[in-house]
């Protein structure tokens, strides 16, 4: 049994380890998110490594490499905290001036590397740096209350994401409703463990290796089968516009007016459609436009838009007078003038892609 668990361990390693080397290159060439969700996956490649290593008994080894002394739970509460601000603040970006703050991840690296080596070389006899109570609450209870902290925060980000889409849209779907919170939710499960095992001392240990392990195959599965998948899309802006030039308006009579535009004129099936455009068309000055729209919608334009045009494709994909057309000349009709575009929409307002969306049609059909 010992020997299936350091193999299912190790299995679990290595399948962190190449996600996480995949995630950290697509995050440094472009999507700085996936920078950060790959440091968090390379923490727990790095844990499950080590759990091998226990189980095997390699860590007592004259000759083995003290890979665990490059692993630092510090990078869990700053990457997590990172990867929360990418993805659910509109407009942030990371400047390379905050990578100062991961200088202390690196600071103990290289003294439990230096540690580790000196023990190994002189034979002397030195305590663990974990019997230090200050080197103890720095790399043990600190990032442990740098998650609650960023969890806390991470948490309200999420959930006024998830009210700007309601806005928008009736309901969720439960794979719009997991891409949202799973991580989040994984995260919070694994620091209620965390706490347990290091401040209470409970032996929990056991179910974090268990969750860690699931969590990396999962992932890598995912990841295979949908390379996109842990790229969420920004929260809307839901700043409210300030209105010192707009009192003149009447704001009911003017939603009406664009709701008429968009649900019976249909406006959004034209190509390229801009602010100027549905301004002009209902002879209004594009930034009042603007204003309706953000304060209440709790949207931009753009993303205004594109829900009525992927909501046009979902309804034409139910009628039969035009099942002749392909899902692209559908979306072309509604308004996206690109494929790409429209499977990144589309995914993010049902929480599929348009060929996945098929399918699950055709089964409940069938």
């Amino acid at each position: 049994m010992e020997n299936w668990k350091a193999i299912t361990f190790l299995l679990a390693s290595g399948q962190g380890f190449i996600l996480s080397l995949a995630l950290i290159v697509k995050g440094l060439k472009a999507q700085r998110a996936s920078l950060f969700l790959g440091l968090i996956i390379y923490v727990f490649a790095q844990e499950m490594l080590n759990a091998w290593g226990i189980q095997v008994r390699y860590h007592s080894q004259p000759t083995s490499i003290p890979f665990w002394n490059f692993q630092s739970y510090l990078l869990l509460p700053l990457s997590l905290w990172f990867f929360g601000q990418l993805t659910s603040v509109p407009g942030y970006v990371f400047k390379r001036k905050y990578a100062l703050v991961f200088v202390p991840v690196v600071i103990e690296c290289m003294i439990r590397f230096g540690w580790q080596m000196y023990r190994r070389y002189t034979h002397e006899e030195l305590p663990s740096l974990l019997d230090n109570p200050v080197w103890f609450s720095i790399t043990e209870i600190l990032p442990i209350l740098g998650m609650v902290v960023v969890l806390s925060i991470y948490g309200r980000q999420l959930f006024a994401f998830q009210s700007s889409i309601l806005r928008r849209q009736p309901s969720l779907t439960f794979m719009q409703y997991f891409r949202i919170y799973g991580l989040f939710i994984f995260m919070a499960v694994l620091t209620v463990l965390w706490i347990a095992g290091v401040i209470f001392k409970w032996p929990v240990f056991s179910g974090i290796e268990a969750l860690l392990t699931v969590l990396l195959f999962g992932m890598g599965y995912i990841g295979y089968l949908d390379g996109a998948f842990f790229m969420l899309p920004a929260v809307p802006d839901s700043k409210v516009a300030e209105k010192p030039d707009f009192s003149q308006f009447d704001d009911a009579l003017h939603l009406k007016r664009l709701r008429t535009a968009f649900q019976d004129d249909a406006l959004y099936t034209q190509s390229k459609l801009t602010v100027e455009d549905v301004a002009g068309a209902l002879q209004l000055p594009a930034r009042y436009v603007s204003y309706l729209i953000n304060t209440h919608y709790a949207t931009n334009f753009n993303a205004f838009v594109n829900a009525f045009r992927v909501e046009e494709v979902i309804r034409k994909l139910g009628d039969p007078r035009e099942q002749h057309k392909t899902v692209l000349a559908l979306a072309f009709e509604a308004g996206f003038n690109s494929k790409s575009t429209f499977n990144q929409v589309f995914r993010q307002h049902t929480g599929k892609s348009p060929s996945q969306y098929l399918l699950v049609k055709s089964k409940v059909s069938s």
